[in-house]
């Protein structure tokens, strides 16, 4: 046996080295909305070793950009277009299938639906005529309506889309 040999013998097993990390998001309450957010990364490790204890920690603050603050309000825009649109059509669409299944405009609840929706065919009747067969009517301008509404929807989507979209840097020619 060398000496070398001996020496590794004698020695003590190196201390166990113990980590505990600890990860948080902590989004800032003061903003005005959720889209507009700062996030706070925060990242803690505590390594246990033979020098004692040692704590880093990191944080990593993360603030919308003007860019992504104006995509987020073009969203919210188009969602309540789509929203009241949506509305409109549900009110139409009910009102077909009560008129289809020949609902009494007695009840108060069909008469809510009939009143609040009455101005919103009101542009479209006259159109197809409207069968009939007995209590139950085909009104053909609840699903023009329908069809219309969802057309203006879509086009008022767009319009905020193309009005509010960013515009492309023009490249100069030389």
């Amino acid at each position: 046996m060398n000496e070398s040999q001996s020496n590794r013998r004698d020695d003590p097993p190196p201390a166990p080295v113990q980590r505990e990390v600890y990860r948080e998001s902590l989004i800032d309450e003061t903003s005005a909305s959720v889209d507009d957010a700062v996030v706070h990364d925060v990242y803690q490790e505590r390594v246990s070793g033979p020098d004692g204890d040692q704590i880093t920690r990191s944080e990593h603050v993360s603030v919308p950009s003007d860019a992504n603050r104006r995509r987020a309000g073009i969203t919210r825009a188009k969602q309540i277009s789509y929203f009241i649109f949506g509305v409109i059509n549900v009110l139409l669409l009910l009102r077909f299938v009560l008129l289809l299944l020949g609902a009494q405009e007695l009840s108060s609840f069909v008469g809510f639906i009939y009143g609040l929706s009455r101005p919103l065919v009101l542009p479209f009747q006259g159109i197809f005529a409207e069968p009939t067969l007995g209590g139950s009517v085909l009104e053909w301008a609840s699903l023009v309506g329908i069809a219309i509404y969802s057309l203006i929807a879509y086009g008022i989507a767009r319009v905020i889309t193309l009005v509010y979209a960013p515009q492309p840097l023009a490249t100069r020619a030389e």
